[in-house]
């Protein structure tokens, strides 16, 4: 992602140490520790939401195309029942092929 070697980040922390100095180390660790605590506990609870959205998506996607398939399914049956009432002789006879 970045791309930093480790030897570019030693430079970077000594310079920091030297800049700082030390009697404001412990302060400056303390704060820079609660900040990356603060952003990590963000994209913890940003990726908890994210995959509680997707999974909820996905079962409303699974429910819909259940009823769909529900849906095609009464079609199916009230086109049989109606056939049936229309044709005295049962299904068998709307059958090509089949005998009696």
């Amino acid at each position: 992602m970045l791309d930093i070697s480790w030897g570019e980040t030693g430079v970077l922390v000594g310079l920091g140490l030297v800049l700082i100095g030390r009697r404001d180390l412990p302060l400056a660790s303390h704060t820079l520790g609660k900040q990356i605590g603060r952003i990590v506990g963000l994209l913890q609870g940003a990726r908890l939401r994210a995959d509680r959205f997707a999974h909820d998506h996905q079962l409303k996607a699974l429910q819909n195309e259940f009823r769909s398939g529900l849906r095609e399914l009464d079609a199916v049956k009230a086109e049989l029942a109606g056939a049936m009432m229309n044709n005295h002789r049962g299904v068998g006879a709307m059958v090509p092929g089949v005998d009696r």
